[in-house]
């Protein structure tokens, strides 16, 4: 039963369409948050190097 309504669905041109909307959103959504996630760990890394500048120059 499961096969045959998934079966009738696929056939249905807006569900379809619908459905590849829903996917690529997704994908643009996953996407965004993982350069999100890439760029705050850049911006971490990249504080710590001046953090450790500060204190060199400090110590000087």
């Amino acid at each position: 039963m499961a096969v045959s309504a998934l079966s009738r669905q696929s056939e249905d041109k807006y569900i379809r369409q619908a459905y590849q909307r829903r996917q690529d959103e997704l994908y643009f959504h996953n996407k965004a948050c993982a350069e999100l996630e890439q760029a705050k760990q850049a911006l971490v890394e990249k504080d710590a190097i001046i953090a450790e500048l500060q204190a060199r120059l400090a110590s000087k």
